[in-house]
């Protein structure tokens, strides 16, 4: 039995689209690094190339070595081939784009394994995988510097070219680059008329495992090792993130720590792995013991408040450099100077402080939907733009992210605040540094349908241990046996993505039929990816909508014949107007970066180039709203 043990890192890693051909930057892999940020020189680099198409963003994977220290197995260092008797190592990845023979999005429909719909339903049997799947098969790459191996689309009859592609970089380390954001229609394909179900449309976002065969020497002898499920990958694809100077609230890696702590029957952990002995994961498995099912609480965890309790107060405050609640009441200011003392036990202004922030949150195990007023400030997975019971309407933080917060105004928490530490970022790559970098920075909920991932992700039976996607197996195990595998994330997602891209932008509460006795107020999506409102030069006082020029090309647009006729009591003209504009034009978008703590809207290319040119004359646009009906 071999004693040398290899695993891939990250177990998760996230690839976005753009339309330059040849550019890409490499996703964060440190913790608390945002997108395509320049250590050395303290800054983001440009996202766009010399001609203002976006970069991709390239999910990289790397091997690293694991040792037995006493009953532990802990990762010593990373591998490459032609190095600490590693000979070679061939990596295979296997992305599948199945959205169009999918289930049709309909809020939690299906929640519990029965969906009612499907879509392009007039398409049945066998012919649905045939006709209507995005499968370019397992491809491999080996050695270093490896030329493109492109994920080419072999359905003739679908109109996307490719997913992507794959590359190796100087050290033989894996690149996945996703597809060009491309999304288009057969002959017989409708305009957009949905923010999420559009029937003969397809694009080219997708998902799937990452896996590697190592082959090494140990005693003398040659032996091979694949990596795979516990061991292996998965990357998912998502649109670019348009504000990566801002956070979520709710990232992914907090909704995978939440099923990773709450579960911990169905996601395995054994005592010997001893990544989970290192950095903030150590504090995964102490929350895992530690955690009443029944109550949804902590008996005895002390939190953070550096490092888990801090962080998220934070993001939840760089939400309004991405939208502009428009609400006297609708948003709180900033505890800027006060940190130290949110982070003292003694301190009596932290206590009222930390019960008062604590008493604004809305409680996830008790969310009727029934006040606005709560925060956070967003929409959740059970919104509907038509009467009735609204549980879930409103966002909510992660199980574990309340119980967290709780314990801290209860002054259950680790004093441990340090200025220079909550601004640093680390320079090592780590293993456990890659598990955390690339789900911090993807969303995490509201998950209507979501941006990278939808609600499966939450299912326990997905998971071969924390962070890590089976490569085989079934979600829904005792209904709909969905089968894991090449496209299992992407495929509940938005068709086409750019519908929903648009759809989600802030919204006013209440709509018009919701009778509420109160203020009206803005909530918000995923403004941290997909931005609201921005300052579009840096030191405006004045935000501006972030879609403001595909909007005003948008009220010309819906004027046209075509798409009155397209219009209806769900879906206005000027919707579907927006549709083809973000459709069409989604590179034109600008990025929101920050220097120190201003936040501005930017157009740098690459080579030069001024921060914020002129916007393009409406004419240079290509001609052809909100979740539900009407535009808000």
């Amino acid at each position: 039995m071999s004693r040398r043990f290899f695993r891939i890192h990250p177990g998760i890693g996230v690839a976005r689209v753009g339309d330059s051909p040849s550019e890409f930057f490499i996703g964060p892999e440190r913790p608390g690094e945002p997108p395509n940020f320049d250590l050395d020189q303290n800054k983001f680099r440009p996202f766009k190339d010399s001609q203002g198409r976006i970069k991709r963003q390239a999910a990289r994977f790397r091997i690293f070595e694991y040792e037995l220290k006493g009953e532990k197995i802990v990762p010593i260092r990373e591998v490459s081939a032609g190095q600490d008797g590693v000979l070679g190592i061939t990596w295979k990845v296997h992305m599948a784009n199945r959205k169009a023979a999918f289930f049709k999005f309909d809020g939690q429909d299906g929640a519990d394994g029965r969906w009612s719909g499907v879509r392009n339903a007039n398409i049945r049997g066998s012919y649905r995988e045939k006709l209507l799947v995005i499968d370019p098969g397992v491809k491999a790459v080996s050695g270093r510097n490896h030329a493109s191996v492109p994920l080419t689309n072999p359905n003739r009859g679908i109109p996307i070219k490719s997913l992507g592609e794959l590359r190796t970089d100087e050290k033989g380390n894996l690149l996945v680059l996703g597809g060009s954001g491309e999304s288009n229609r057969t002959g017989h394909g409708k305009l957009i008329d949905d923010y999420v179900n559009n029937d003969q449309w397809f694009d080219d976002m997708s998902d799937g495992p990452v896996s590697a065969e190592i082959t090494y020497t140990e005693d003398g002898a040659t032996r091979t090792a694949t990596l795979e499920g516990a061991t292996g990958g998965w990357v998912l694809v998502g649109p670019p993130d348009y504000a990566p100077s801002v956070g979520n609230v709710v990232r992914l890696f907090d909704t995978l720590w939440d099923v990773a702590v709450r579960f911990k029957d169905e996601v395995p952990l054994f005592d010997t792995d001893g990544l989970f002995d290192q950095g903030l994961l150590a504090r995964l498995a102490a929350q895992r013991k530690d955690w009443n099912p029944e109550t949804n609480t902590f008996s005895t965890y002390r939190p953070s408040f550096l490092h888990e309790i801090y962080p998220l107060l934070d993001r939840a405050l760089l939400q309004r450099q991405v939208h502009n609640p428009e609400a006297s009441k609708s948003y709180h200011a900033s505890f800027a100077g006060m940190e130290q003392e949110l982070g003292t036990v003694a301190s009596s202004r932290g206590r009222r402080l930390r019960r008062s922030i604590f008493g604004y949150m809305r409680n996830p195990s008790g969310n009727d939907g029934s006040e606005p007023l709560l925060m956070p400030k967003g929409l959740g997975d059970n919104y509907s733009d038509t009467e009735g019971p609204r549980e879930n309407y409103f966002m909510s933080l992660t199980r574990v992210q309340f119980a967290l917060l709780e314990r801290w105004a209860h002054g259950e928490f680790e004093e441990d605040w340090d200025e220079a530490a909550a601004r640093a970022i680390p320079r090592e790559i780590t293993a456990e540094g890659l598990e955390r970098a690339s789900v911090e920075n993807s969303v995490g909920g509201p998950f209507f349908p979501g941006i990278d991932c939808s609600w499966m992700v939450r299912r326990p039976e997905l998971y071969a241990a924390p962070f890590r996607v089976k490569h085989s197996g079934v979600a829904f195990p005792d209904t709909a046996r969905l089968p894991i595998g090449p496209g299992f994330f992407s495929q509940q997602m938005a068709l086409p993505w750019q519908a929903d891209f648009f759809q989600c932008k802030k919204q006013f509460f209440p709509p018009e039929h919701v009778k509420y006795d109160g203020d009206g107020m803005y909530h918000m999506w995923w403004c941290a990816h997909r931005p609201d409102d921005v300052y579009a030069n840096k030191g405006d006082f004045q935000m501006v909508s972030w879609t403001r020029e595909l909007e005003k090309v948008a009220e010309l647009d819906s004027q046209s014949p075509e798409i009155k006729a397209s219009a209806s009591e769900d879906t206005s003209a000027f919707e579907i107007a927006m549709y083809i504009q973000m459709q069409q034009n989604w590179p034109r978008l600008g990025f929101v970066i920050n220097e120190g703590d201003t936040h501005f809207e930017t157009e740098a290319r690459s080579g030069g180039g001024t921060t914020n040119p002129s916007p393009a004359p409406a004419p240079c646009w290509t001609s052809g709203g909100s979740k539900g009906s009407g535009g808000y």
